[in-house]
């Protein structure tokens, strides 16, 4: 069964939503590897960044009605920020994978060494309860 045109996601979270870059370099797969992590380790959901590009209502407005919502950029460029910002979502929390030290490249390699901080500097930006 695929999805039509106008049919939505079913992007939803109350508590905290997450939102990554997943850009054709090396920091933005380290933050998607990290937001994959974060969701498979029982903090948040993450949703969809294309469908909130595309324009759907579900992440939108899960997004806007989460209690946080928890940007993953790779890169100062801040296009998952942006994207958001641009469909009236004000992300609660944004972290930079670049503000680890790493250079992006054009180059999808990565270690699990960079995911682990990058994890790291994301659960750190989030509040502690």
């Amino acid at each position: 069964m695929s999805m039509s045109e106008n049919e939505d996601c079913q992007c939803s979270g109350k508590e905290l939503m997450i939102f990554s870059c997943s850009g054709g370099c090396n920091v933005g797969q380290i933050a998607n590897a990290a937001a994959f992590r974060l969701v498979t380790g029982g903090t948040g959901t993450m949703a969809c960044l294309a469908a909130v590009s595309a324009g759907m209502a579900g992440p939108v407005n899960g997004a806007k009605e989460a209690r946080m919502v928890l940007v993953i950029d790779g890169c100062p460029v801040k296009c998952a920020a942006k994207t958001l910002e641009n469909a009236g979502v004000k992300p609660t929390h944004h972290v930079l994978v670049t503000d680890l030290g790493l250079r992006k490249v054009d180059d999808l390699r990565h270690s699990p060494e960079d995911v682990d901080r990058a994890l790291r500097l994301c659960l750190d930006a989030l509040p502690r309860d």
